[in-house]
């Protein structure tokens, strides 16, 4: 995707990490500070991989999942509906 950096995460899941997972975008991964830039289809890729990250978290944090997961789940969310309802159900 050309507007998105993304960096795989330096905590693997023997240490608590992200899944060492090309699908998933950790808390800890690069995410882009204006999501209006990007396309439709790359707001889509970005949202499967939080989507991802979410997910894992849920099933393998006792406390749910992070804070900054969460955020950005709802701030794509947000971009998605204004794009025009096209956020996928959640």
């Amino acid at each position: 995707m050309s507007g998105l950096d993304t960096v795989p995460s330096p905590a693997g899941p023997a240490a608590g990490g992200t899944p060492s997972c090309e699908t998933c975008l950790g808390p800890d991964c690069a995410f882009p500070a204006e999501l209006s830039a990007l396309s439709l289809v790359e707001l889509q890729v970005l949202h499967s991989r939080v989507a991802c990250q979410l997910e894992h978290e849920y099933l393998t944090g006792p406390d749910g999942p992070h804070p900054v997961t969460q955020d950005r789940h709802d701030e794509l969310l947000a971009e998605l509906e204004a794009r025009g309802g096209s956020a996928p159900a959640a």
